[in-house]
């Protein structure tokens, strides 16, 4: 009886143990899936310094999300964002569309960088996106005419970015460098009842940022300094490299 109970307590730690190796594991794994996904979609750097999973809470989190710039800018990450809280409808994880109750991305950094001839790192890496997601919504296709191996449709209820800033470096214009402030940005009901494809969502989301940075700068006394720096005689240029700059 004793041998018994003790090879049954060994077999609950091994179950333990091996319970515990998986939930560190999936952490490890959906680490992994963030960085090469995201280094695929901006054929740039993407780091993750760790992700908690809660499945039976429907929560989890993602810190030290980090995306650099693309090669010919200064700044090494162009993205930083260092806290980010996911909700998931568990039993969503069954049906379709999968429910995210919630994003939330607290404090962002965003690192523009602006060159001579008005080419930003935001820029760059926002046309990169757009072309990852046409190019991968454009697959294989089978006999009834739907995308082969296509993805589970998302939801996400809630999309919440605050207490972001901009730090905006137009050094080589001759400008000083300087920080704004970002506004809230809150989406909801992302993809509708029927949910949207990751790429879909991808777009809805990084437009929305996108047209908040871009409003941001523009609306700065950036716009002003630039126009200066270039001169009066060529208004018509400094408008052009300023929305280039905005995207």
């Amino acid at each position: 009886m004793k041998k018994a109970l003790i090879i049954i307590s060994i077999i609950i730690v091994l179950i333990v143990v091996g319970v515990f190796m998986l939930l560190s594991n999936l952490n490890s794994l959906v680490a992994k899936a963030i960085e090469k996904n995201g280094t695929e979609a901006t054929q740039t750097r993407v780091t993750v310094s760790g992700v908690e999973l809660k499945l039976r809470d429907g929560r989890g989190s993602i810190k030290g999300l980090k995306v650099a710039s693309p090669d010919g800018f200064k700044a090494s990450d162009a993205f930083s964002l260092q806290d980010i809280t996911v909700g998931i409808d568990v039993e969503s994880l069954r049906s379709e569309p999968i429910v995210i109750t919630e994003i939330l991305i607290q404090a962002p950094v965003v690192n523009a960088e602006i060159l001579k001839n008005g080419e930003s790192n935001i820029e760059e890496l926002r046309k990169r996106v757009q072309a990852f997601s046409g190019n991968s919504s454009s697959g294989p296709v089978d006999d009834s005419g739907q995308a082969a191996g296509q993805a589970k449709r998302i939801r996400i209820d809630q999309f919440i970015f605050e207490k972001g800033s901009i730090n905006i470096d137009a050094s080589e214009l001759g400008l000083e460098k300087r920080t704004i402030d970002l506004p809230e940005i809150r989406l909801s009901n992302i993809g509708g009842a029927e949910g949207a494809t990751p790429d879909e969502i991808t777009k809805i989301i990084l437009g929305a940022v996108a047209e908040k940075v871009s409003a941001e700068i523009a609306g700065s006394e950036l716009r002003g300094l630039i126009e200066d720096k270039l001169g009066g005689s060529i208004k018509e240029k400094s408008k052009e490299l300023l929305d280039k700059i905005g995207g």
